[in-house]
């Protein structure tokens, strides 16, 4: 059975939303995601969203997840709101990271199957206490990642209404709805020996069979890959409503398509763009908190002295998320690369597996060149295994990002106006990389060599033409302009703030038809700061 974690009290929760709300309970609203790193955080970031307008939220998600976002995110201050619950993990978890061209799609699918039981446990437990006095009743609705294909017979048998969120780009959720076409098609699994084959789906530009579908390869387990077909189908033949972490102007053709597409029932599902999701403070407070080192870990408060100590839009940050981690020839070459650059940059470097991690200091002499370390002291970084990466985006020393293109990555760095460096690796990433390099114009390709290796020419040519090229000056232009809409959905009357308002009040009207309340008026104002130039 689930285990409750919280760092506040249920009564301390139902007393301050009754002196919110004049005394009545809140809306109680179940939050489940996906349970990987980059489907985590997002979700925790619509709970405190919700909570910030007086539901009260119960995040569920595998306890080793739980345990790191309560590490990581400083569950003590959380909305009071705010309940972290642990599901049993029934497969070993653990600290991820796969060398170049595995895969750990069936891993997360299977911790993902094992999740299903538990959760109608929790609810069922949840309903049984619900009339208790520090009860905060029982959940009218539940919010569940795309990726549980499972839902919506859950939410069915449970008899409770739900929608899916999802956390990757529009894109992709195009991809995902028309999996059943293209498995008639035989495109579907993705053939690893075959020929190449474009693909035009409508709202995308064309492109190749291995970008958009190597998710769903035939080297995949083939309950993996029933899992996700079974995932597919479901969401043509239900016609669920989903939210998407995006902003609609930045993927309007494709949102527009997704609006019009009609499910296997001619059902139309109802496709809401409502993001990025990002932490509050940056919806709206003002986000240069972000990079001071006060209250910090000391090793994220050296990383931000040393940011603190150069020059404005100096800095190349370098990450590769947190599932993908380059091998050791790639490291020596990415390395040497940034050397020759002669920028200044931050490095998160990861051990690949097999390689010791007790010792940071060790383990990063051993991952890198000889004497790297020594003779770029004066203008390198290198920090493992984590870093603050918001609070680096968002310092003014940052002036470009080498990233995976993971979603997340991609959609905050937008956010923060920083042009990227794209080097793709799976999932999605290919298909981002494409809107960043091609539709956006906001960053640039890092490509491997014909024998698909990094090499450290490479690495310099690119990112001298981010930092200090007529293109990368360029890049930065438009990046700044989709910074500024990006904001901009989140301000009154914008696309996200909109979408997020009239999700709100649906989820108060469901209250209110449970409880028979009048409906509740909720201020929905969100302000940014002003950007800076």
């Amino acid at each position: 059975m689930a285990s409750l974690s919280t760092t506040t009290s249920l009564s301390d929760s139902i007393s301050l939303h009754r002196h919110r709300h004049t005394h009545q309970l809140p809306p109680h609203v179940l939050l489940i995601p996906f349970p990987a790193q980059g489907h985590t955080i997002p979700l925790l970031n619509l709970a405190k969203l919700l909570a910030s307008k007086g539901m009260a939220v119960t995040y569920v998600c595998v306890q080793h997840r739980i345990s790191r976002l309560q590490r990581d995110h400083a569950a003590a201050s959380l909305d009071p709101l705010i309940r972290l619950v642990g599901l049993p993990e029934r497969v070993p978890v653990g600290e991820l990271g796969i060398d170049e061209g595995a895969g750990i799609t069936p891993w997360f699918m299977e911790v993902a199957a094992y999740m299903e039981d538990d959760f109608v446990q929790l609810v069922h437990k949840l309903r049984a206490v619900a009339a208790g006095e520090e009860s905060l009743g029982a959940p009218i609705f539940i919010v569940s990642d795309t990726f549980l294909w499972w839902m919506h017979d859950v939410a069915v048998s449970l008899k409770i209404d739900y929608c899916l969120f999802f956390t990757s780009p529009a894109s992709l959720l195009s991809v995902m709805l028309h999996l059943p076409v293209l498995i008639s098609q035989g495109y579907v699994p993705l053939r690893l020996s075959a020929e190449p084959r474009l693909i035009t789906l409508p709202g995308l530009a064309p492109a190749w069979d291995m970008e958009l579908l190597y998710v769903i390869r035939d080297s995949l387990p083939k309950a993996t890959l029933q899992r996700l077909t079974d995932a597919a189908y479901k969401l043509s033949e239900t016609a669920p409503t989903i939210l998407i972490n995006t902003c609609y102007e930045l993927e309007a053709n494709t949102i527009d398509v997704l609006q019009k597409y009609e499910s296997i029932n001619q059902t139309k599902i109802n496709v809401q763009a409502l993001g990025p999701v990002l932490p509050l403070q940056l919806l709206h407070d003002n986000y240069v908190d972000l990079y001071q080192p006060d209250n910090r870990k000391e090793e994220e408060k050296e990383c931000l002295r040393w940011l603190n100590s150069r020059s404005p839009a100096s800095v190349l940050y370098v990450s590769f998320g947190s599932v993908f981690i380059p091998s050791l020839e790639n490291i020596t070459e990415l390395a040497l690369g940034l050397e020759a650059s002669s920028h200044a940059f931050l490095w998160v470097l990861r051990p690949p597996p097999g390689v010791a991690s007790g010792d940071q200091s060790l383990s990063l002499s051993v991952l890198l060149p000889e004497g790297f370390e020594s003779r770029t002291k004066d203008r390198g970084f290198v920090m493992s295994p984590w870093a603050p990466q918001l609070s680096i985006l968002s310092h003014p020393s940052t002036g470009g990002f080498l990233t995976h293109c993971g979603w997340n990555s991609t959609i905050e760095s937008i956010f923060m106006g920083v042009p990227l460096i794209a080097y793709p690796q799976f999932a999605e990433q290919k298909t981002n990389c494409r809107m960043i390099v091609e539709q956006w114009k906001a960053g640039i390709q890092l490509q491997n060599d014909e024998n698909k290796k990094l090499r450290k020419e490479e690495i310099e040519k690119i990112v001298k033409i981010l930092m200090e090229g007529e293109e990368g000056k360029q890049m930065k232009k438009n990046v700044r302009q989709l910074r500024d809409v990006i904001r901009s959905s989140w301000k009154k009357g914008g696309s996200s703030y909109t979408n997020l308002q009239a999700f709100v009040q649906k989820l108060f009207k469901i209250f209110a038809g449970s409880t028979h309340e009048a409906d509740i008026h909720i201020d929905m104002e969100i302000s940014l700061p002003a950007a800076p130039q």
